[in-house]
């Protein structure tokens, strides 16, 4: 057989391999191989046949433009009740605006195989996610509880203790401790109130007051216990307690209550749950770069208008049911057939936010002296200055240690804004490190910025709650269209999870 015939041969069939599944590629070898000394003629019929057959088999691959039900966003959300509708045998079809998936949970990943985490830093033990990532045998790890180390006063308070009421032993004196107490069960029981509908009036009239007032008026604690309250929460619903209504703060406070909570993260960093799930889920049945711009619905089923953000190219997807599993100000990007109803409007207009910034900072590995008690680091510590949550990232041994800081509130509202520019954000950054452990900024070899949405976590204000009747609205379908995300439910990933429960026990209900 001669070479020119032969690379010709090796040519094409790389060609119409290249779309193929390895098993397939394989086949195509071997047949090659084969074959290798049988005529010029015989060579020529294979590649025919194979030419033939590939391409039908790539007309057959296009994306699938319906579903049982559609799903606007594939963050934790949207992935999760894409999940839980395969597990029930039903087929769903996710629809992302941004070109990757996982919403919030990121980590973003540096040579010599350091990582840290861009978003979501933790899931609380009894986030039904965690359910999921078992199934998935995702492999998961606690390493610190719900109180951290922090600093009041100019003096740190390490958490070096087996648990939160060892820790508060050591931050409060005996009278302190027993006001702590007492407030505490309080805390408890308001919150056990909280899972009754309806509400009592009496709970429901704590939306008019802030956490922090009703806190100083009310609770009995010390100065320095109040501040501890306000600095382990703050971060959590990442805006200023004097922003959210008493309510919420109860809602807010069941994770540090007691024992607390313990919060738990993927080995090798979040963002590997996030892949996996979509692995599961297929991802076929995930389209990417898609701004959804209209959801029409009709008695018999919903059609999704979508935009490609990379062509332009608008297609219409359609199925049974819609679930917008995105932040609720999100969906004033989106034209609604028939209109939403003005108390779902109201809802999504009177809710507020809170803000989020992450700095990676990458330091010498002696540096982390600065962060070691007794031989032992006491990471996370909460600093009550722009350097916000210092969390560690992961790096090998030996080498460059990274910090991951979650900077929340008013500092991240001022660095997201791009006002300042990196390097007045630096020298911001270095100069509170500098406040903390003198010295510090001489360690810093660089530092990396990444910027949220400026509305990126939710909140409700004083006057709203997640309880109220709007918050309510809003965890009812209107007609085909269901809404899930945090913002229906907390402000953490743990509403995001409850909220595609939520959606998809209602849709597996409906006998349409």
């Amino acid at each position: 057989m001669n070479s020119a015939l032969l690379s010709r041969l090796s040519q094409d069939l790389a060609l119409l391999s290249s779309g193929l599944q390895l098993a397939n590629i394989l086949k195509v070898t071997q047949m090659t191989t084969r074959y290798l000394k049988q005529s010029n003629r015989f060579i020529i019929f294979i590649i025919l046949t194979l030419s033939l057959s590939l391409r039908s088999a790539t007309v057959s691959a296009e994306p699938p433009l319906s579903a049982d039900v559609l799903i606007v966003g594939a963050g934790l959300s949207g992935l999760s009740a894409a999940y839980h509708l395969k597990k029930a045998g039903k087929t769903a079809l996710i629809l992302e605006m941004s070109p990757h998936i996982g919403g919030r949970i990121r980590t973003a990943s540096y040579p010599g195989g350091a990582h840290a985490e861009v978003g979501l830093e933790e899931f609380w033990e009894n986030n039904p996610a965690i359910e999921i990532f078992k199934d998935l045998k995702i492999p998961m790890e606690t390493a610190y509880s719900s109180f951290s180390s922090f600093y009041y006063q100019g003096k740190l308070y390490p958490f070096t203790q087996d648990s939160n009421p060892e820790f508060l032993r050591s931050v409060l004196d005996t009278d302190e401790l027993q006001a702590y107490k007492l407030w505490d069960a309080k805390m408890a029981e308001l919150y056990r109130q909280l899972q009754q509908r309806p509400l009592p009036d009496e709970l429901l009239a704590l939306m008019e007051t802030s956490f922090a007032d009703w806190i100083k008026n009310t609770s009995g604690l010390s100065p320095k216990a109040q501040e501890l309250v306000r600095i382990e929460t703050e971060p959590e619903y990442a805006t200023s307690w004097q922003k959210i209504s008493a309510l919420d703060g109860i809602a807010e406070w069941h994770y540090f209550s007691g024992n607390g909570l313990a919060p738990r993260h993927v080995v090798g960093g979040n963002q590997r749950a996030a892949q996996a799930l979509a692995i599961f889920i297929g991802k076929d049945r995930i389209r990417l770069n898609q701004l959804v711009t209209h959801i029409k619905s009709t008695d018999s089923g919903v059609e999704v208008t979508a935009t490609d953000q990379g062509n332009f190219k608008q297609q219409i997807f359609r199925a049974k049911y819609v679930i917008t599993a995105i932040p609720l100000f999100r969906l004033n990007d989106i034209q609604f057939t028939p209109e939403l109803s003005a108390e779902r409007k109201q809802a999504i207009q009177t809710q507020s936010a809170g803000a989020y910034f992450t700095a990676h900072v990458r330091v010498d590995n002696a540096a982390g002296s600065f962060w070691t008690y007794d031989g032992e680091s006491v990471l996370p510590i909460m600093t009550d200055s722009p350097l916000g949550v210092i969390y560690g990232g992961e790096s090998k041994p030996g080498g460059d240690a990274l910090l991951n800081l979650l900077v929340s509130g008013a500092d991240a509202e001022r660095f997201n804004s791009r006002i300042s520019d990196p390097d007045q954000i630096q020298e911001a950054l270095l100069t509170a490190f500098d406040k903390h452990w003198p010295g510090f900024r001489q360690s810093v070899k660089q530092m990396s910025f990444y910027r949220y949405h400026p509305r990126a976590i939710a909140s409700w204000p004083v006057g709203r709650s997640r309880f109220d009747a709007l918050s309510e609205s809003l965890r009812k379908p209107q007609g085909r269209v269901y809404f899930a995300g945090d913002f229906t439910e907390d402000t953490h990933s743990n509403g995001a999870s409850q909220s595609a429960l939520r959606v998809v026990k209602d849709i597996l209900q409906r006998s349409d």
